[in-house]
């Protein structure tokens, strides 16, 4: 099991501390033709450990308490900066301006007609070629009580951007609390009507960098109802019960066993969770893993989850502790909106206006467990 060691590209260090909270950062490696990229480490009272590094904004790991003792990196992520600069797999990155697939990727937002980047094929796939995930990020430490908890990364999309109209000015809160408790916060703000999308794109694996696959997993998702997918993997527009099918999760299911009953050999599908705006995160996801112990539960104010069980992932993916990250080796839960919105009129509306922010909060919330008190369904 993973006991925490970290590839970075130099070892200088810079202290934030007090007794509670510590904040390390260090160069994590530079661009052709721009600043440094940053890492930044911020460690909680338990020890446990978030990594962020401002290309992408991306989360490239998390180190929480396992049930024998130890920390286990519960987040997968790359090697080096020259492997996120080829990253396609989005790897902990945020993603926007707008996630998901839209198609077609001509939009109409208040009567006028915007063509969005077709870049997945004749589908506009999580922002473009060049999407929050390929930006250098501002960031600024936030001060708690009791030292430095967080970091707040900020980034400007200018207007017409991948062909979406308006300037943007999103800022991402990484908050890491002495409950184990990863706080992700996103806020957005516009001059001009625009379409926003802003999931966090972590890869997670509960058992570690040494466990190869997720079926293990036991996953729970707080949802009567699902959106079934057509053609390139965009929502039909429908909006189906999960009750005797293969997506219903609202009691624990065996991953591994969900997995092989499916027809694309994993899951990549949207959750509803609820079709009216809500202040506080509710509960959306629960998963358990056996060997570890490890609970991770997902609470968000987004009207619904992403489940994706990597299916993309492939044998060339190396990830950081050179383990490779093929098939169904990790998995995400990228709470947003309804994909393709903007197309489905009946979906909850993803546009943002001047003076109605985009502001969302996710939360993942960390324990150990040494059984689960429930009974877990192996053959779905």
């Amino acid at each position: 099991m993973n006991r925490c060691k970290h590839i970075f590209c130099c070892c200088c260090y810079a202290y934030y501390d007090d007794s509670r909270y510590r904040m390390r950062t260090q160069t994590f490696g530079k661009m052709a033709f721009s600043q440094p990229i940053q890492l930044y480490e911020i460690e909680n009272q338990h020890g446990a450990v978030l990594s962020i590094i401002n290309y992408g904004a991306r989360i490239i790991g998390l180190k929480v308490p396992s049930l024998q003792g130890g920390l286990v990196d519960v987040v997968c992520g790359l090697k080096s900066l020259e492997d996120y600069e080829k990253d396609d797999l989005y790897f902990g990155a945020i993603v926007g301006r707008c996630a998901g697939r839209i198609a077609p990727p001509l939009v109409t937002i208040d009567g006028k007609s915007h063509h969005l980047t077709a870049n997945s094929g004749d589908v506009h796939l999580h922002g473009g070629l060049n999407g929050f995930d390929k930006a250098i990020w501002k960031v600024d430490p936030i001060e708690g009580e009791k030292g430095v908890e967080g970091v707040r990364l900020r980034h400007v999309s200018p207007a017409g951007t991948e062909g979406y109209p308006g300037e943007l000015v999103t800022e991402v809160e990484y908050r890491l609390t002495n409950d184990n408790e990863v706080i992700v916060r996103i806020k957005a703000t516009c001059q001009e009507a625009t379409i926003v999308n802003l999931p966090q794109h972590s890869y997670f694996n509960l058992g570690g960098s040494e466990e190869r696959d997720i079926y293990d997993h036991v996953v729970t998702i707080s949802s009567e109802t699902y959106l079934p997918m057509g053609a390139n993997s965009v929502p039909t527009g429908e909006i189906l019960p999960v009750k005797n099918t293969v997506f219903d999760f609202q009691t624990p299911q065996n991953l591994g066993a969900a997995i092989r009953l499916t027809s694309d050999d994993g899951f990549d599908n949207y959750w509803c969770l609820t079709t009216t705006p809500h202040h506080t995160p509710k509960n959306a996801v629960n998963v358990y893993h056996p060997k570890t112990g490890i609970n991770m539960e997902v609470l968000t104010t987004q009207p619904g989850v992403l489940m994706y069980t990597g299916n993309y992932l492939h044998k060339a993916v190396i990830g950081k502790y050179n383990n490779v990250l093929d098939r169904h080796s990790a998995l995400c839960f990228e709470t947003q909106g309804y994909p393709n919105a903007i197309n489905v009129p009946t979906f909850p509306s993803v546009i943002v206006r001047p003076g109605l922010p985009y502001d969302h909060t996710t939360i993942w919330r960390f324990s150990k467990v040494k059984h689960k008190n429930h009974t877990v369904n192996e053959d779905v």
